[in-house]
């Protein structure tokens, strides 16, 4: 499997980067064509993986050579035992999470070739998420950053509230990064108090969004009509699938950043959560500015398609064999 974590140095002397979310189990089937009702059809391909948003920020950041630790729910049953297992084989600190005995989270994935496109059916059967009596508990002096998806108002509410109190009493405070991808109504105020803000696609429906600028030029129209005394303003990040990502900065400015095609999709899947990872990693790690780092994000998410799963992505930072 490889000496995970531990292929590059740049992270040295950084502090841990902290993801939190959920893992779940993806049981993932490639077919031909998307099947048809009520007709029966064979995989050319299959297997399952260990998925979930910040389980898969955790492997591409430590793909990457960077300390992290995954921070969600796990249970305690056998079948769940197989991704703490995998979490703890790449390097992924795992120690702090809180366990449940509920069945775990899981995905069935189809991967179509002949559209390449992927269908996700997600279950979760009320499964709990961390809230902030686990978060409490973290020694926050060892993060450095602290990425976290928007999927429960309350619960991230009150991790963030308390990111804030922790930063406003330190000098070296931690970056957070929050990931908007349903409800943004709901979850909206939590863009007063992060650093930078990511958003998909997804929310282009459901917000009205016509288009990549579309998108950016309404959310900053929202954060300019915010009323309030030190409101804070985040960096803003709109991932567009094929189309790029689009850039604001503090001031509104609006940048796009092409996207990076690759000759063949082989894996698409978390094309997304590659992005997250290696725009965290080139950000935090390599201190790069933001629209380098976007762009590295855009061509890490394309190399990541060429390829099934995560494992072959650090490969893009080394030298050429000659």
């Amino acid at each position: 499997m490889g000496d995970y974590g531990n292929k590059l140095s740049w992270a040295v002397g950084k502090k841990l980067v902290l993801c939190v979310g959920t893992t779940t189990i993806d049981f993932v089937s490639t077919t031909r064509t998307f099947p048809e009702e009520n007709k029966y059809d064979k995989a050319i391909g299959g297997y399952w993986m260990r998925g979930g948003n910040a389980s898969n920020n955790c492997t591409v950041l430590s793909n990457l050579g960077v300390k992290v630790e995954f921070f969600g729910m796990l249970s305690s049953l056998a079948m769940f035992q197989v991704l703490v297992d995998d979490l703890k084989a790449r390097g992924i600190i795992v120690e702090n999470c809180p366990t449940c005995d509920q069945n775990a989270p899981f995905a069935s994935v189809i991967l179509t070739k002949s559209t390449k496109t992927r269908n996700i059916v997600y279950c979760n059967s009320n499964f709990p998420h961390v809230g902030i009596d686990d978060f409490r508990k973290l020694d926050l002096s060892k993060y450095g950053w602290i990425h976290m998806r928007a999927l429960n108002f309350e619960s991230t509410m009150a991790m963030i509230a308390e990111l804030t109190a922790y930063n406003a009493t330190r000098e070296e405070k931690i970056v957070v990064s929050l990931e908007f991808d349903h409800n943004l109504d709901e979850m909206w105020k939590l863009m007063d108090y992060c650093d930078y803000a990511i958003f998909s696609k997804q929310l282009a429906q459901p917000n009205g969004w016509l288009s990549l600028e579309d998108a950016c030029l309404q959310l900053d129209e929202r954060l300019r009509m915010r009323w309030g005394l030190n409101l804070k303003r985040p960096y803003v990040v709109v991932l567009w699938g094929d189309q790029g990502a689009g850039i604001m900065d503090l001031a509104g400015n609006y940048t796009h950043a092409q996207p990076y095609k690759p000759k063949r999709i082989v894996d698409a899947l978390g094309a997304g959560d590659t992005f997250v990872g290696a725009f965290i990693y080139a950000l935090y790690i390599r201190n790069r500015s933001l629209p380098v780092a976007v762009d590295f994000g855009n061509r890490m998410a394309s190399f990541k398609c060429t390829k099934n799963g995560y494992d072959h992505i650090a490969s893009i930072l080394l030298p050429p064999v000659l």
